[in-house]
């Protein structure tokens, strides 16, 4: 350490065999910073030190700079692994320090989890989310329904300028890919179909096969899969991205109800146009299940749809017409639901466009399992 004169001295400091106490004789303030820092000296420590003691009992005039000092020490002591005390503190003193020293902020422990612990816990997590889910689900369906009925009575509720433009997107555009699908399926089904009737000479029976299977199930359940890939996903990016934008908030402030003006044309439109795009795909599922029938067996146009005419009747036909009208309902409403749960940015339009799909699709598989048991009941 720096010896300086008594006259001089600023600071008392006093080594005791590894024990160094500095105590303060000047006030502690700015205007004598430069002379406390060269007698203080920390760096020149050559001895073993193991504690350091700032007593201040003697301070009667300090500001500011002393809190540049006592962490100037401290830092010191840390960095060496030295023992730090602070005494000689009066009420005032102890305040003024408490008041400008900074907090040490406290790290919380973080409790490990065994890997059974995580995994129920994580189960029970998305369990959570998914009743949650329901229930607002739920509440939405409730609320739209309202709407529904109101709108049965007073038809002027609904902006029925966007049904044609909504029509148009999720009837007539999706025509040529459903067309498509649902050909394909009825050419696999009639193939496989043709194989395993040839083996027991009934291949006249092949009309049965395609014509009930097409209409009753993979009709309406392929049109609805698609149609939720296609329009359900759009209803909810539309609308998730005008929620981020904040376009339903001025809506809402405009005096406009997002249900009747949001979400009643798009539900309608999509429910009125699944039963033509039902009917459609039925006609081209049942030709390419016949065209597989005449590459494969030995049967001719007239006599599959003379076989046609006597397996399949109304009830068919009009069952999965039925289905195709609920589905429409499911997935617009799915949509919806999904897009006024947006939240955030970009990245959350994404994950609900995603969802909005995934849970279109399993509640239209949902459904036609439910319609299946039922119908069966019902004798249809």
């Amino acid at each position: 350490m720096q010896e300086n004169s008594t006259e001089k001295k600023r600071i008392d400091i006093i080594n005791d065999g590894g024990q160094i106490t500095i105590t303060p004789l000047a006030p502690i303030t700015i205007y004598n910073a430069n002379e406390i820092e060269k007698e203080l000296s920390l760096g020149k420590l050559k001895e073993e030190v193991q504690k350091i003691r700032l007593d201040l009992s003697e301070l009667s005039d300090y500001d500011s700079y002393l809190i540049i000092l006592i962490n100037e020490i401290k830092e010191f002591c840390s960095s060496k692994n030295i023992e730090f005390e602070l005494t000689g503190l009066n009420t005032n003193l102890q305040n003024f320090i408490n008041i400008l020293l900074p907090k040490q902020k406290e790290v919380p422990t973080i409790e490990r989890k065994s890997f059974w612990v995580a995994y129920f816990s994580n189960i029970g997590e998305i369990v959570r989310i998914i009743i949650s889910d329901l229930f607002k689900l739920v509440e939405f369906i409730g609320e739209l329904t309202k709407y529904f009925f109101f709108a049965l009575f007073k038809p002027s509720l609904i902006r029925w300028k966007d049904f044609p433009h909504h029509f148009l997107n999720a009837g007539v555009n999706a025509v040529p890919i459903t067309s498509l699908i649902v050909f394909l399926i009825g050419l696999i089904s009639g193939y496989q179909g043709a194989v395993q009737l040839s083996q027991f000479g009934a291949d006249i029976y092949l009309a049965d096969l395609v014509g009930i299977s097409i209409t009753r199930e993979l009709s309406p359940l392929m049109v609805a899969i698609i149609v939720a890939g296609r329009s359900g996903s759009a209803f909810a990016a539309e609308i998730g991205t005008m929620k981020v934008s904040e376009e339903i908030d001025a809506l809402t402030t405009m005096g406009f109800d997002k249900i009747q003006f949001l979400v009643l044309p798009r539900v309608i439109a999509v429910a009125l146009a699944m039963p033509f795009l039902v009917i459609i795909c039925d006609l081209v599922g049942i030709i390419g299940g016949l065209i597989a029938g005449l590459a494969t067996l030995d049967i001719t146009i007239s006599s599959f749809f003379a076989q046609l005419n006597v397996a399949l009747n109304y009830g068919h036909v009009f069952s999965g017409i039925i289905k195709s009208i609920v589905f429409g309902l499911l997935i617009a409403t799915i949509g919806c639901f999904r897009g006024f749960q947006v939240q955030g940015g970009a990245e959350s339009v994404g994950r609900y466009t995603t969802a909005s799909v995934v849970s279109g699709v399993f509640l239209v598989i949902l459904t036609d399992a439910v319609f299946v048991f039922l119908l069966s009941a019902l004798g249809i």
